[in-house]
């Protein structure tokens, strides 16, 4: 018997000095024995086969399996999709763009529908699920667990598959992620067979399992085959001493063939042990060990090259992950400072603008028989609303692109959407001279829409014309209606719009060329903010240009409402100075912008007491018999906070029937939010529009005196 010692280094000559020692016993083993021994090997390589192709259909299925749950998984925690949940821009941005893209997840066709919390469709890549799949799936939303299950349609099993959308802000489902594949999608050949369900038990060695994510492991997937052919053929030997011989010499051979092969391949399986424990255990800094087999030893001197290779390139990897993480969490940080900015900014800009507006409006109230200090508070007024608006583009700017934004949508008539986008612009078209034409069709034109958004829309389109426009141009104004739809088109004769700048006219930022009679200036926010808007009301906007100084026209397209949606139409009464003043208390720690809004108030009839922090308002307000009937607050007092004020305004028994305003620099929606739950019936954002202020004071006094 051959010895290690004894053998040649080489494999090669190893293995041929094996194959030279058997080949006398081989010989008469196959001459006698080889039709015994092909019949049998074929059967076994056949079930073999069987069952090797069994394994790789089931370890096809399986990853595809797992490939399209891990999918779902990661589609259904994403928190840039679940914007489309609750916000229409959200949806257009994100949602349905992605919905588009997704039709296959490793060549599997694939329905995807997103709902809402109560099963409702939100959004799907056109996906057709029966009304049996839907109640399933509204069921499993109650549960709020992953959740799977076939369904035979038109004699073809489905397989449909829940995932809910739960978010690191939430505990419970904020809706549901359906999807369905067609399972003779998952594989194609006709000798196998995808089964489900109960397993019986003379299948088990004629099935193999299919390895499948949790979602899908109550549905116990297995892959059942049969050989493409039946060898059952028995042995029939012609004769017992042939056989008996055949047998002996096979033992023999087999026994000495095993020794041989165990010696020869010891280094080999050693190696194949190695490997296996690098698969299960993964990259670590252990290597192959060497051995004076030549072949194997070059072998192992290369994988260990490759292993430290792999090795190194990890640990490059891994600190480049590390980099990455802490440029996502800088940046993460610099986009939350960058808000936080936007926001106090926006506080300390308004704060100068109030008082400004409201002297402006004091001097043309107080002084009506001068010309000249009538002209300058009119250009004193003009432009801080021109600031005013130009700080209220770049929160909405902001406010859209976190998705913050929320339409109070109602049926409203459109005339009056223009009627108050023209009185607002009036003061530069009047400044530039331009000739305004504005045509309208008779009777109503309803839409469903946010009044003031539509007004800020409309406005912004007739700045961005007014600001192009050289002095004594004409500007035009006219809404149509035809085909179920309102379309408002906004054209000038101004500078045009150079065709290399049209594709990106409704960009941020975007602008066209400065020139010596363009009217103001601007931050290029105004289009956009017009797109984006328009495009949550379900419209859209398009522009055109026949080229530079050729004048220029934007096209809002909107669906109608219904007439008979449209509300009565209210008239609100202004506060009647010869009756009785109404009561005011005015809380600013902006000593100028008090002062001049309570002047203003008193010329206007008010009977106005002004205090300048919380603790004077409270000792003023006790020691005064004749309560206020509304209190104007500042949120930011230097002795405690505006909502503390209000609630502690609120305490006192002859204060609890009083109305509260909210008069602050913070106007975005959570600050709103924030306002309104502390207590306050209204909440105004500096610099206040006076005559807004005004009408709400008149509406204030009529619900005060219909309650008396």
């Amino acid at each position: 018997m051959l010895t290690r010692p004894s053998l040649p280094s080489s494999l090669a000559r190893r293995f041929a000095l094996a194959a030279a020692g058997l080949a006398a016993g081989a010989l008469l083993l196959t001459s006698l024995a080889s039709w015994w021994l092909l019949t049998r090997q074929h059967e076994d390589a056949m079930h073999e086969l069987a069952a090797r192709e069994r394994q790789f259909h089931a370890q096809t299925i399986g990853l595809n399996l797992t490939a399209l749950a891990t999918r779902m998984t990661e589609v259904a925690s994403s928190t840039i999709l679940s914007t489309g949940l609750v916000d229409r821009t959200g949806k257009e941005i994100y949602l349905l763009p992605f919905l588009a893209g997704i039709r296959q997840v490793n060549g599997i066709p694939i329905q995807v529908l997103f709902t809402d919390y109560a099963g409702g469709e939100i959004a799907s890549n056109n996906a057709a699920f029966s009304a049996e799949q839907r109640a399933w799936m509204r069921e499993k939303l109650t549960l709020g667990r992953p959740a799977s299950e076939i369904f035979l349609r038109d004699e073809r099993p489905e397989l449909v598959a829940f995932s809910p959308l739960l978010y690191p802000s939430s505990t419970t489902p904020k809706g549901g992620l359906l999807y369905k594949i067609a399972l003779n999608s998952l594989h194609s050949d006709e000798h196998m067979k995808l089964l489900w369900g109960p397993q019986f038990a003379d299948e088990r060695s004629k099935s193999n399992p299919v390895a499948v994510p949790a979602v899908f492991s109550a549905l116990d997937f297995r892959i059942q085959g049969m050989s493409l052919l039946d060898s059952n053929r028995s042995l029939s030997p012609l004769y017992l001493p042939i056989f008996l011989l055949v047998l002996g010499l096979f033992i023999a051979v087999v026994i000495g063939g095993a020794h041989m092969a165990s010696v020869l391949t010891r280094d080999l399986r050693k190696l194949q042990l190695f490997a296996s424990h690098l698969v299960r255990d993964g990259l670590s800094q252990e290597r192959a060990q060497t051995t004076d087999t030549e072949e194997v030893a070059s072998l192992s001197s290369s994988i260990n090259q490759m292993l430290d290779r792999l090795y190194e390139q990890r640990q490059a990897l891994t600190r480049e992950g590390e980099k990455l993480v802490d440029l996502a969490d800088a940046l993460k940080r610099a986009d939350k400072r960058k808000d936080e900015f936007v926001a106090m900014l926006a506080h300390e800009l308004r704060n100068p603008l109030a008082p400004i507006m409201t002297g402006a409006d004091m001097l043309k109230l107080a002084a009506q028989d001068d010309p000249l200090i009538q002209r300058t508070g009119q250009i004193i007024g003009n432009q801080a609303k021109h600031m005013a608006r130009i700080i209220d583009d770049l929160l909405d700017i902001s406010r859209i692109t976190r998705g913050q934004v929320t339409l109070k949508l109602e049926t409203i008539d459109f005339a009056t959407v223009v009627a108050v986008a023209t009185e607002q612009i009036r003061p530069l078209i009047e400044a530039s001279q331009h000739h305004l034409t504005v045509a309208l069709p008779p009777g109503p034109l309803p839409v469903n829409g946010d009044h003031a958004r539509l007004v800020q829309v409309t406005s912004n389109l007739l700045n961005n014309a007014a600001k192009y426009t050289p002095e004594g141009g004409y500007l035009e104004l006219r809404v149509i209606i035809e085909n179920g739809e309102l379309r408002m088109t906004v054209g000038d004769n101004g500078s045009g719009i150079d065709p290399d700048l049209m594709p990106e006219i409704f960009d941020l930022f975007t602008q066209g060329e400065r020139s010596s009679g363009r009217r103001q200036g601007g931050l290029g926010l105004g289009l956009a903010l017009v797109k984006s808007l328009i495009q949550m009301h379900g419209g859209r906007v398009t522009a055109d240009s026949p080229g530079i100084g050729k004048g220029s026209s934007f096209n809002v397209h909107l669906p109608c409402g219904r007439i008979e949606d449209l509300p009565p139409p209210v008239v609100a009464e202004l506060p009647n100075a010869s009756g009785r003043a109404l009561k005011l208390h005015l809380v600013d720690d902006n000593v100028d912008a008090a002062q001049t809004l309570a002047m203003l108030l008193e010329l206007d009839g008010f009977q106005v007491a002004v205090s300048f922090d919380g603790v004077s308002t409270l000792h003023r307000v006790n020691a005064d018999k004749d309560s206020p009937a509304i209190f104007i607050l500042d949120i930011g007092l230097p002795d405690m906070d505006g909502t503390e004020l209000a609630q502690r305004l609120r305490g006192l028994p002859h204060l609890q029937s009083a109305k509260m305003i909210a008069l602050t620099g913070y106007g975005q929606a959570s600050d709103k939010a924030r306002s309104l739950a502390a207590g306050f019936d209204y909440h105004l954002v500096k610099p206040v529009d006076y005559e807004q202020l005004k009408a709400l004071l008149a509406e204030i006094q009529e619900s005060l005196r219909a309650a008396a």
